[in-house]
């Protein structure tokens, strides 16, 4: 339930919106409410129980492990607090972390607070603690014969009934601080490794998801030696993702390859393929369909295959496919099938800049701005492995990727101004950008500077641009179709051309962002802003976008 006061403001809100600003408000929402479930989700799974506990005499481990506690808290680290004389020592079994701040007394004997922990983990023989990881501070004096004896009693016996030590025994003196503060970092570090080792993994975790759309771009009238699609993808259960982001595609080699390989190993591995299942034999097709890279090999797996082969001078002046190479240069007879997967590369994703907004279009949707890549090779067209799988996907095929954080390439605060230059696909970021400065009514300024060969076939999201740029979204927007005139002319020769404004611009705080092909296109677009700043601005250049990229207001996306 709202309070009155909101409820007031909700219904005014609701009565002087349009239909199309209730669905954003509504699709915003649905967003937020599902980023905010999931990250409680993905907390409450990832998170791990941390227990710090302390046996004190005097006082001093007391103190000492309020202040460490009060240290890895600001780490924003989940952490419990407890004096061993009020720990449940059934819950023992259940610990993940377990740190312990023990100090010695009398003739090596644990504090009077930690007796009973001692003896039980001492004389429990039932016990055993394979989930713990711990470690141990002694506190201790060393002109007393048993120095830090009830630390190494407790370090030693958790070791023996199954713990694992993360960090070494750490024995302190009177003087104890400095010793004390070194194992609490050492503490601190563990976690900062475990949270990135977490955050890489989930970077990775795959992502399935279904075709919405598929459509080609560029028109087709005119003879086009490139082929670029906008490709929609649909996720049932939502993911999160910010503009700026980009997706690792996982592509699927094409079934005829596979097949090649298929009945090459029924013509040459009889023996051993009529023995599989045909389950099994599903499995290894599937294997090579959807894992193995069988079409442009490396190097490396050259390397292992040497080991297997008849022959063992394979020509490496040219690129193999899997086929080629087992009819060529066959494995010899006493390899078998798994012997030959046991040394291939897994197929490889590639990273494609996402082109869609979360707040324009859902938690639920993704797209992409594709070129479908072709070249030359032994003397024959071939086309990119995973552009050339994303080209021929239909509505409803499925496909997994994973997102990629781009934490840099991100969009500043809603009153600044951007400088956008993504000539040919690299207007795929800024197309997501666009839309979500319209989806949050971002009051910065936008700049546009697109271009590629020919307007009548590579002005891409040609409607939208023309549409932001009516209502307001684009303030300024500048073309450039190289090979529509006699001289040819790029995204930088615009640059130019408007020096004096964009000069203005980037002196009074815009931000620049420049994404598509690092050669040549990202260092031409580079000289010419330095031209620019040198010409117009009578600076130094080096000096001038070294302190913007230390601002954060001069961004690369290139590839």
């Amino acid at each position: 339930m709202l309070s009155e006061s909101n409820n007031k403001i909700f219904i005014k809100l609701i009565q002087e919106s349009s239909q199309e600003e209730i669905i954003w408000m509504c699709g915003y929402m649905s967003g937020l409410l599902f980023s905010k479930k999931n990250s409680k989700e993905f907390i409450k799974k990832e998170e791990s129980k941390i227990t710090l506990v302390y046996g004190t005499e005097t006082g001093n481990a007391k103190n000492l492990a309020f202040d460490i506690h009060q240290k890895i808290k600001k780490e924003k680290l989940q952490i419990k607090l407890i004096n061993l004389d009020q720990y449940c020592l059934n819950d023992l079994e259940k610990e993940d972390y377990f740190f312990i701040i023990m100090s010695t007394h009398g003739e090596g004997n644990p504090p009077s607070s930690a007796k009973s922990f001692y003896d039980f983990i001492h004389n429990n023989k039932n016990l055993f603690l394979k989930k713990m990881k711990y470690s141990v501070l002694a506190l201790g004096d060393k002109s007393y014969t048993y120095f830090c004896k009830a630390g190494e009693d407790v370090d030693k016996r958790l070791y023996d009934i199954g713990a694992m030590r993360i960090i070494p025994l750490h024995k302190c003196d009177v003087d104890y601080k400095s010793q004390a503060y070194k194992w609490s970092s050492k503490i601190m570090n563990c976690f900062k490794k475990k949270k990135h080792e977490i955050n890489e993994k989930n970077r990775n975790k795959k992502i399935y998801g279904q075709i919405l759309n598929n459509i080609i771009l560029n028109d087709q009238k005119r003879i086009s030696n490139k082929e670029i699609h906008h490709i929609e993808i649909f996720v049932k259960n939502g993911i999160q993702y910010f503009p700026g982001d980009s997706i690792g595609v996982f592509p699927e080699n094409p079934s005829i390859e596979v097949n090649n390989i298929i009945e090459y190993i029924k013509k040459n591995k009889k023996k051993e393929f009529e023995k599989y299942e045909s389950e099994e034999k599903n499995k290894i097709f599937f294997l090579f369909k959807k894992s193995l890279n069988i079409l442009h090999l490396s190097e490396n797996f050259f390397k292992k295959y040497f080991s297997l082969s008849k022959k063992n001078n394979i020509i490496l002046n040219k690129k193999w496919k899997l086929i080629d190479l087992l009819i060529k240069f066959p494995m010899k007879n006493k390899y078998s099938l798994k012997d030959l997967i046991k040394i291939m590369d897994p197929i490889k994703p590639r990273l494609y800049s996402i082109s869609s907004s979360p707040s324009a279009h859902g938690n639920n949707e993704i797209h992409l701005t594709v070129s479908r890549h072709l070249f030359q090779l032994n003397g024959e067209t071939v086309y990119g492995h995973c552009s050339d799988f994303l080209s021929k996907l239909k509505i409803k095929n499925e496909l997994s990727f994973f997102i990629y954080k781009n934490h840099i390439f991100k969009l500043p605060n809603l009153d600044k101004n951007i400088i956008l230059i993504g000539p040919g696909t690299g207007i795929a970021p800024f197309r997501s950008f666009l839309y979500e400065r319209e989806a949050t009514k971002a009051t910065g300024k936008n700049w546009l500077f697109f271009g590629d060969q020919y307007f009548d076939t590579y002005f891409l999201y040609q409607t939208e641009i023309k549409n932001w740029e009516i209502n307001g979204i684009l303030h300024r927007v500048n073309l450039s179709f190289s090979r529509d005139q006699e001289k040819k002319i790029y995204v930088q020769d615009k640059i130019w051309e408007n020096r004096i404004e964009f000069f203005s611009w980037i002196k009074k705080g815009a931000y620049v962002y420049i994404c598509g092909n690092k050669i040549p296109m990202s260092i031409d677009v580079e000289k010419m802003i330095c031209r620019v700043i040198e010409k117009v601005g009578k600076c130094d250049s080096e000096f001038f976008i070294k302190k913007m990229k230390k601002e954060g207001r001069y961004l690369k996306d290139v590839y």
